[in-house]
């Protein structure tokens, strides 16, 4: 049966599975969005958008669609619509082909897509739909005018799919596993097409190839089976982050925030979370350890002259830097030490890490201080040196060691060192591509309003 003609509760379910898959594939996180219209006419169904309650992805269920007709108006549902559904209205309105559309955030097209290259057709799947270049619209900006989503429509024509710039991904699909299937090879494909970039030139598939294949699959693949067969189901929501207003409180942020970290790959064993406590001159620290592991009791206290108070493990020996940064900063209520890998090398080799996609940019936008000299920042000196180099900012870096994330909340500190780093790597894939494209400012000065909060990015963590 044609998703056209499935009762809108059919419909509905269906779109809620195809984000939890999308999520699953990691072709969306806490961002990324999929609607499909009703019976081919002029309501839409659309994953809501970000707001207080409002599920990311992973969790989201049927309950949590929403309908909305072509002109934006929502019809039914209990949340707002995304911010940039005028791109959805418009591709419905333009393309009366179009039964279902996708905006992704998959990493392997956002390499791609901030670099003007070209995919090559080298795989049988997905070569009709890269025949003709992909078009690539704006340059970061959310689409929010219904005049923005008439300009992306034309760009957008007939292709299958269009990059956006330093955002993400539109597919379109005739229904929600033909968009979803479109998404999950066109990702396929740039991972073939980032090996071959160093191995010379390639047999491709020809127009005359790829008709030819298109037809052969016509009436004989259905993906919608498949995709449903990857669901996991809604996840749980976590249970609410607690509020820094007590020691055991405190404990269980530090805790989380080493978890979530260990998890993205930019703490392991020797790095460090702090966080001060509420109404005393003691704040609590990491202790050496696996971190991704670590208990809340386990954790380390210590007063502001660096002596270790309390807690089953010693604190380790780079607390004394988190001490004056503590009495330096009042404003600072966290601080994340990393070892990172891309937010390391590139201050090594004398390079910034640059705005390239709306995630991590406001962290990059700004120099970074470096101390330049290696060293463990155990000594009074390097470490005053740091503070100093670290001023009223949020971001200081220690040359062949780490970095330093401080915040006025734990998510805000947590949060910057994950982006940096993704930002970093996201950056050294695009530039072996080509060259990539930094955000303008007018995209960078709205970011603030625009993209979710660090709250919003460790509530969704923490669901994971």
């Amino acid at each position: 049966m044609s998703p056209g003609l499935l009762h809108d509760d059919s419909l509905r379910e269906e779109l809620a599975r195809t984000l939890r898959v999308a999520h699953r594939l990691g072709f969306v996180t806490l961002l990324g969005h999929a609607s499909a219209r009703i019976n081919g006419g002029e309501k839409i169904l659309v994953t809501p958008g970000r707001t207080p309650g409002r599920p990311p992805p992973n969790r989201m269920t049927n309950s949590d669609i929403i309908t909305v007709d072509l002109d934006g108006q929502v019809l039914e549902g209990k949340f707002p619509s995304p911010r940039d559904l005028a791109m959805h209205l418009a591709i419905y309105r333009a393309r009366p082909d179009v039964g279902a559309v996708l905006h992704t955030h998959q990493p392997e097209m956002l390499a791609f897509g901030i670099v003007r290259r070209e995919l090559l057709p080298l795989a049988h799947q997905s070569a009709d739909m890269v025949q003709l270049p992909l078009p690539r619209f704006g340059h970061g900006e959310l689409i929010v005018s219904q005049a923005q989503g008439e300009e992306l429509a034309k760009v957008v024509g007939d292709a299958p799919a269009c990059h956006l710039a330093g955002h993400g991904l539109l597919v379109v699909g005739s229904e929600l596993a033909d968009a979803l299937k479109r998404a999950h090879q066109l990702e396929e494909l740039a991972k073939m097409n980032r090996l071959a970039v160093s191995m010379g030139k390639f047999k491709t598939v020809s127009a005359d190839e790829a008709a030819r294949i298109a037809g052969q699959r016509a009436g004989v693949e259905d993906f919608r089976d498949y995709y449903a067969s990857l669901d996991p189901g809604p996840e749980p929501a976590p249970a609410p982050t607690p509020r820094p207003d007590s020691v055991d409180a405190v404990k269980e942020l530090v805790a989380t925030a080493c978890h979530i970290l260990y998890r993205f790959g930019v703490i392991q064993h020797l790095e460090h979370v702090s966080h001060r406590l509420p109404g005393k001159d003691r704040f609590i620290i990491s202790p050496r350890g696996n971190l991704g592991q670590i208990r809340p009791e386990e954790m380390a206290t210590v007063d502001m002259s660096g002596k270790w108070v309390d807690g089953p493990k010693p604190p380790p020996p780079f607390r004394f830097l988190h001490r004056d940064i503590f009495v330096a900063r009042p404003d600072v209520h966290a601080v994340v030490h990393t070892h990172e890998i891309y937010g390391s090398v590139y201050p090594a080799a004398g390079l910034s890490i640059p705005p390239v996609h709306r995630t991590g940019a406001q962290v990059v936008r700004d120099p970074l201080p470096v101390y330049d000299i290696a060293d463990l920042i155990f000594d009074e000196e390097p470490r005053r040196a740091v503070v100093e180099l670290l001023g009223h900012g949020p971001i200081v870096h220690e040359r062949a060691h780490g970095t330093d994330y401080v915040a006025g909340t734990i998510e805000e500190a947590t949060a910057a060192a994950i982006h940096r780093e993704w930002l970093g790597w996201l950056y050294h894939r695009a530039a072996q591509l080509g060259s990539p494209q930094v955000l303008p400012g007018s995209v960078l000065a709205k970011l603030p309003e625009e993209e979710p909060s660090p709250a919003d990015w460790w509530d969704y963590w923490v669901g994971l």
